[in-house]
């Protein structure tokens, strides 16, 4: 038994060096300084983190970036003017900036991130990422989000519950990341800080992946109480609900959470008590973020691994041992039909490997070293690592009552909280995906994914899912609608080579296809409709087509029937100025109708992207002859098109 086992993790490990570059960056996204509750120096920080090992760090201070002028007053206290003198020593007076005063006063001025990180960062080596910490609460309840990577400064908002809390200012980072283009996620900060937030809060938030674990503040109760559950119990629960609503997994978080740079020992927020290993191509928040997403990376308080542990569908774990300690591997996993994770196995060993079985929905691990952690979290405390879990792929139950909303169109739908999922409950009948084509497999992202994540191929993320639906219903996307559902995929890659590997794809779904000719007793409902880069001349000369082709309205009248090109879609800002303030103009509304008409007159669908998400302006092009309205603001559409205002 022990051979087979120790075969078939050495095929797995050869299998995943082979696929996949093992860059390892060690990283801390959550620590402070004086620029708020910190003790020290920004410098002084970076210049630790950077000794002891690590490549990345985010220093994230309360409801501040460090771009504004700062000065910190030093007390007189013995400590804080060591601190200093410790800071004036190290880097100099040519670089300190301080003032002194009247009876022995001193204040120094905060040096901003962009004067402070070329004397640190190194390309490959050392990253500084600009962190913020969204400080805010609910009845006294204090509820902290990291933001990672954040462009502009985020002010907090207040909500009705705690939940309702955590999603407003998320959604803030979710408008900020679509906004600016920037890379950038939250991460939900000390659940069990003074146990502010529960499971059930976490629960039902949209847009978060990410929460801490392990934090290594003195006050964060991370392994809960006799009456409160500790964080990983919190992390198992929270992912079964996810994968039965058929959301992307929560990953876990280790964090250092440092304010205190001075003083050592249980009774002090100290750095090096926990981190999270990043497993990606290259040291960039680009890479490091879309990594972090696709749960490429692991927690750690001292215990390091050679591999990432997941091959596919094999949490696979092989430890990097040092001199004298010895391990423990946990497998924990939750059962079809079970509520709660149980020790599935335990191995004394330094590799072990377990499979997601059918009868499993989700699994992680856990490493135990026998090394005392120094400078602990809590007395007692051992050298520990946690990888990502990995789940099986659920297609949610349908929503009751759905209405079904032929002029609804889900932009990048992608970016929603649920791909795919999201849109069909809300009604939607047509959704949105941008592809790259790297390999020969089709890859949803935006802008070029920096490695190929499994999960996020055009068949995992739509069409294997859309196809159990339709199974679910009978042959139905929405339950009682009989009419076509629009997946379009715009084409980000090169259009020839693009579309051949989407015709490729598309012949494994033929059966759900409009033009897939389908059998006599059952016809297809899923159009498709090709976006982007398009070879429009090789796809209209095509005796047997697998999809149609979205058009310009520079290819009105040029002989394409509807077959061929099923909508026409163009920017709103190529064809109309106005943004909903006032009557449109009337030059506008005539230019307006006249596109709907030449669409119509063909047979075609009309679409406009990147159109305000503004109820005013959706009246008005619903009103004009616009099929499709195209948005991001699945709930603020579907309450608009059923109230009658989109007819």
């Amino acid at each position: 038994m022990k051979k087979t086992t120790g075969l078939l993790l050495l095929i797995l490990c050869f299998a995943m060096t082979m696929a996949q570059a093992q860059n390892w960056y060690k990283g801390n996204l959550h620590t402070h300084s004086l620029w708020s509750d910190g003790d020290d120096y920004p410098e002084m920080i970076m210049d630790w983190y950077k000794a002891n090992g690590y490549q990345f760090v985010g220093l994230s201070d309360h409801n501040i970036l460090q771009d504004v002028d700062k000065w910190v007053n030093v007390p007189h206290q013995k400590d804080r003017r060591r601190t200093f003198d410790r800071y004036l020593r190290t880097f100099g007076p040519d670089w300190v900036v301080y003032q002194k005063g009247a009876n022995d006063s001193l204040k120094v001025r905060l040096k901003k991130l962009d004067e402070y990180r070329n004397y640190f960062e190194e390309p490959g080596k050392f990253l500084i990422l600009k962190n913020e910490e969204l400080s805010t609460g609910y009845q006294g309840k204090p509820i902290h989000i990291n933001v990672t990577n954040v462009k502009n400064l985020i002010r907090p908002l207040p909500g009705n519950s705690v939940a309702d809390v955590m999603q407003n200012n998320i959604d803030l980072v979710v408008a900020q990341r679509r906004l600016t283009g920037q890379p950038m996620f939250t991460h939900i900060n000390h659940p069990n800080f003074y146990y502010a937030i529960k499971a059930e809060d976490l629960m039902q938030l949209r847009y978060e992946r990410f929460f801490e674990v392990f934090n290594g503040h003195h006050l964060v109760n991370n392994y809960g109480d006799s009456t409160h559950e500790g964080t990983e119990s919190m992390w198992d629960k929270i992912n079964l609900h996810f994968v039965q609503q058929g959301r992307p997994l929560m990953y876990g978080m280790g964090t250092d959470d440092s304010h205190n740079y001075y003083f050592f020992g249980p009774s002090f927020a100290n750095s090096g008590r926990s981190w999270v290993m990043v497993n990606a191509p290259v040291l960039t928040p680009k890479a490091l973020i879309e990594a972090m997403e696709a749960g490429r990376f692991y927690i750690s308080s001292g215990v390091m691994l050679k591999q990432l542990p997941q091959v596919g569908n094999t949490l696979a774990v092989r430890i990097k041992t040092e001199p004298d300690v010895t391990y423990k591997i946990q497998f924990f996993g939750i059962r079809k039909g079970s509520q709660q994770a149980e020790l599935l196995r335990e191995v004394a060993d330094t590799v072990a490997s377990y499979a997601l079985t059918d009868d499993l929905l989700v699994l992680r691990a856990k490493i135990i070293s026998s090394k005392a952690k120094y400078n602990p979290f809590m007395p007692g405390d051992v050298e520990t690592a946690w990888t990502q879990p990995i789940a099986q792929q659920v297609v949610p139950q349908p929503v009751a009552g759905v209405v079904a909303l032929p002029n609804a169109h889900a932009h990048n739908d992608y970016e929603q909280s649920r791909p795919l999922w999201d849109a069909l409950d809300n009604g939607f009948t047509s959704v949105e995906a941008d592809v790259h084509l790297i390999g020969d497999t089709l890859y949803v992202a935006h802008d070029r994914p920096s490695f190929r994540n499994p999960a996020s191929t055009l068949e995992n993320l739509y069409l294997k899912p859309l196809a159990e639906r339709i199974k679910q219903h009978g042959g139905q996307a929405l339950a009682g609608y009989k009419g076509p559902f629009y997946l379009m995929i715009d084409a980000k890659t090169s259009a020839d080579s693009t579309y051949q590997a989407l015709e490729k794809l598309l012949q494994r779904y033929r059966s759900i296809l409009t033009t897939g000719n389908p059998t006599k007793n059952q016809a297809g409902i899923v159009t498709v409709v090709l976006s982007g880069n398009r070879p429009i001349p090789t796809l209209a000369k095509a005796k047997s087509r697998l999809m149609s082709v979205d058009g310009r309205p520079s290819d009105l009248g040029k002989g394409y029937n509807s077959a061929v090109m099923a909508f026409i879609s163009d920017s709103y800002p190529n064809q109309l100025k106005w943004r909903g303030a006032g009557e449109m103009p009337a030059d506008e509304v005539e230019k307006l109708r006249q596109l709907v008409e030449r669409v119509h007159k063909e047979g075609k669908k009309l679409r406009l992207w990147a159109s305000p998400e503004d109820p005013i302006v959706w009246a008005k092009l619903r009103k004009s002859g616009v099929d499709f309205i195209s948005t991001d603001q699945h709930v603020l559409v579907k309450d608009f098109l059923l109230k009658g205002a989109g007819k």
